[in-house]
């Protein structure tokens, strides 16, 4: 009989491991696009504009974007957005971004001529960079 709870000593610890409390803390909607979406923008303008783009990036408070011009025409733009919604009732739930009113949102990545509805609310800098990089592409082969 001890030899199960030995194993479910194993499995609880690592599952205080992989979900450690201050985890699944909201992340604010403001240090999401500051420290994720914005440099994520950042480090492809750099790109796009040392191969001859121009680039604007803007954000708000519930949202950023990037938009890529070339002589003078909007090529591309993305979005991300955060938009409200109910608070999962699962365990584990993906974290959820909140407004200072501890109102939770979720981030939607958007391009300008079609809804994407993709959730990004856990994606990275990285995740982000590629999400943005597939969507030109397709906008790029849709616009030939």
């Amino acid at each position: 009989m001890a030899d199960w709870k030995a194993e479910l000593d194993e499995l609880l610890e690592l599952a205080d491991k992989q979900f450690p409390p201050d985890e699944h803390e909201p992340l604010g909607i403001h240090d999401y696009l500051q420290s994720v979406v914005v440099p994520a923008f950042e480090e492809l303008a750099a790109e796009f504009q040392r191969r001859g783009r121009d680039v604007q990036i803007d954000q708000g408070d519930h949202d950023a974007w990037i938009m890529i011009t070339k002589d003078g025409h909007e090529e591309f733009f993305y979005q991300v957005e955060a938009k409200p919604y109910g608070a999962s009732k699962y365990a584990f739930p993906l974290v959820p971004l909140s407004d200072p009113h501890g109102k939770e949102y979720r981030a939607e990545a958007h391009v300008r001529d079609r809804s994407l509805e993709q959730d990004v609310t856990n994606a990275t800098k990285d995740d982000l960079i590629t999400s943005f990089l597939r969507e030109y592409r397709r906008h790029l082969e849709w616009h030939k």
